[in-house]
């Protein structure tokens, strides 16, 4: 497989979530911007003791996120070596000046062991599944009822893409302090709590992000299972949910779109 049909189909997959996946859905976000996301109710959980420091994944400690890049990898790490998956993310703008951006969602479906993914993203600006599948990346757009394109490319650049900008943005917007541990799934996971943002934060739909609160829980590779926060930004307050889920019962089925 040539490298001219891997970068077509990660530049095509980008586009698809270039008009949904950052804040409002409004284009891509500066490297230091804040994301897109709406929490969900999750189940409430009491912190524990705090693990010791030589267990903490690449790019995290106490005080939260100390190198973003190496906390992107170690997340796409953790998530490539399975179990599969279910990722969900929404973005719920609460309070905004002059109508300024636009709620957003994302779900999407990860089989590791198969090597199948399913998305379905909405944002203002489109709404479109996307399907991998035998090394083939396919898009529709549901409004229109179209295949938009397919292309050849491999899964682990798929699965590293669809919500790379919503992960990065969050990992370098926020200020955190660790709050002990939390079980989910079975793994005892480590909880920060967010305390801020860090300066000169900026979001291109809402602006200058100011304040935030809410929680991240981080798993013991470094994979984000649990985001549930509001920020507050210059033009708007917008609510995040992030969350991985149904570890190893996830399935992926081909869409009626593209058995036919």
């Amino acid at each position: 497989m040539d490298r001219g049909h891997l970068t077509t189909g990660l530049v095509l997959l980008l586009v698809v979530l270039a008009g949904c996946s950052g804040p409002g859905g409004n284009g891509g976000e500066t490297a230091t911007a804040a994301p897109t996301a709406t929490p969900a109710s999750t189940p409430a959980s009491t912190p524990t003791a705090t693990q010791s420091a030589e267990s903490y994944p690449d790019g995290w400690s106490a005080s939260g996120v100390e190198d973003a890049q190496a906390a992107r990898d170690s997340h796409y790490r953790a998530v490539l070596a399975g179990p599969s998956t279910t990722v969900e993310y929404q973005s719920r703008v609460l309070e905004s000046a002059n109508d300024t951006g636009h709620d957003t969602t994302l779900e999407m479906a990860l089989d590791t062991q198969n090597r199948r993914l399913y998305a379905d993203i909405e944002g203002a600006d489109a709404h479109r599944q996307v399907f991998f599948a035998d090394g083939r990346l396919s898009r529709w757009d549901v409004a229109n009822e179209t295949v938009v394109s397919e292309s050849e490319t491999q899964f682990h650049l798929v699965a590293q893409s669809v919500d790379r900008g919503v992960l990065v943005s969050h990992l370098l917007l926020y200020e955190l302090e660790e709050n002990g541990t939390v079980r989910r799934s079975g793994v005892t996971a480590r909880r920060y709590e967010v305390t801020g943002v860090h300066r000169n934060t900026l979001s291109n739909a809402y602006g200058s992000a100011t304040a935030a609160d809410g929680h991240l829980v981080v798993g013991p590779s470094g994979r984000l299972i649990e985001l549930e926060t509001t920020v507050t930004f210059s033009r708007a307050r917008v609510r995040y949910h992030y969350q991985h889920s149904n570890f190893g019962q996830t399935t992926v089925q081909t869409p009626d779109w593209r058995a036919a």
